[in-house]
């Protein structure tokens, strides 16, 4: 669950129950993945040693194509395969590594995407991840389930507010760990308040959201939406493409008590959400 203001940041999306492609979405609540191969940083590009010689002749063609300088970050994260941000005189991209093996059409796809968001160019990239999806590194699925997560917070407890939810709302049926993410003390033009991921039935949430201001029926609004992810998984449309939050989610998602009040409190209070947070330790929980 995501809310945003109008950035210049876009990212396209592959792999669980997250948003779909093409969102514009903040860095999810995941704590980091940490590459063990040494990172080479010279000037416009950071990459690993491996692929330094890859990204700099795809910083070189891009920017004979955007027109502008252009920097590069080279990551094997499974969520976030392209992202990238504009200001008037650069170009800022992050990509996974398998763009470096991009051929023209592709590059030349990520530079108009850069120049005017096309549509086209975005359907170029949304096929060239589908078809090099091996590439992507399959997530440690019981590395993952053995982290510990913390439920309780300072203000709301996440583990007592999911099982409410989970017998209010679906009998007792969802199957999941939930916890709070890490969050960030830098300014934000977008928040990532939940994520849902498929492969290990894990839910975290936003620590932002662990503050006396936040209302506990907003934070549940929050758990639902995310609990919804296993209750409706996601579909393929016509098209082939996922339909991530489909008519059914929506409806579904309506059917939660307090609905409307927590969207109006989240249309008016997104400011608060977007400032800098420092959140306290929790205390150790479920």
């Amino acid at each position: 669950m995501k809310s945003t203001r109008p950035a210049q940041q876009l990212s396209f999306l592959f792999g669980g129950e997250r948003a779909a492609q093409g969102e514009r979405v903040a860095r999810p609540p995941e704590p980091a993945r940490r590459s063990s191969e040494r990172v080479v940083r010279a000037g416009p590009v950071v990459a690993p040693v491996s692929h330094a010689p890859e990204a700099h002749r795809l910083v070189a063609e891009l920017r004979a194509l955007v027109g502008t300088p252009v920097s590069l970050r080279v990551h094997d994260n499974r969520s976030t395969m392209v992202s990238l941000k504009r200001d008037p005189e650069h170009l800022h991209l992050r990509v996974h590594h398998m763009f470096l093996s991009a051929g023209p059409d592709v590059v030349r796809a990520l530079a108009d995407y850069a120049r005017q968001r096309s549509a086209r160019a975005g359907k170029v990239l949304d096929r060239y991840v589908r078809e090099n999806r091996a590439a992507i590194k399959p997530v440690d699925v019981e590395k993952h389930r053995a982290r510990k997560l913390v439920a309780r917070g300072r203000v709301h407890d996440l583990g007592e507010l999911y099982a409410s939810l989970n017998e209010r709302y679906f009998h007792g049926t969802v199957d999941a760990r939930i916890g709070f993410g890490r969050g960030s003390n830098r300014r934000k033009r977008s928040i990532r308040m939940g994520a849902y991921y498929h492969e290990t039935r894990t839910i975290l949430i936003h620590p932002a959201l662990d503050r006396p201001e936040v209302p506990r029926y907003f934070v549940e609004l929050v758990v639902y939406h995310e609990m919804l992810h296993q209750a409706v998984p996601h579909k393929k449309g016509g098209t082939g493409r996922r339909c991530v939050h489909s008519p059914e989610f929506r409806q579904r998602e309506r059917l939660f008590e307090h609905y409307e009040r927590a969207r109006h409190w989240e249309r008016v209070n997104l400011s608060l959400l977007l400032k800098p947070h420092k959140p306290r330790a929790p205390s150790p929980g479920r």
